[in-house]
């Protein structure tokens, strides 16, 4: 059983499959990211310290899990960060999202099937 979201690159778009309860968590499903929109790709040490703004809708806990929309300052940010681990930062345009932070069981894999 997967512990985070999965992350799926394919030739037009990346999908971001959450697991149930970051479904209910984020109050919000699976996304899907045309890779044109994406202007940038990197490894975070940490996916929680990428985080800021005030959350609506989702969970945040704080140190332990913030999934769900985060606003700050005119940015909106989809994260499903669960503990301080490494995790991707996707920068986005013409999308729902400014940004999108994930941490995944191996950063620097998705970023190669970024490239």
């Amino acid at each position: 059983m997967r512990r985070m979201a999965s992350v799926q690159v394919g030739a037009d778009a990346v999908v971001i499959a959450l697991r149930r309860t970051e479904k209910i968590e984020a109050l919000h499903g699976d996304l899907t990211i045309p890779r044109a929109s994406i202007t940038r790709a990197i490894h975070v040490p940490d996916g929680l310290a990428e985080i800021s703004g005030i959350r609506a809708p989702g969970l945040g806990i704080p140190g332990h899990a913030m999934v769900g929309t985060f606003r700050d300052e005119g940015t909106r940010t989809f994260a499903a960060c669960h503990g301080h681990r490494p995790a991707v930062l996707l920068e986005l345009v013409d999308q729902p999202f400014d940004r999108v932070i994930l941490t995944v069981e191996d950063p620097e894999a998705v970023l190669a099937q970024l490239a």
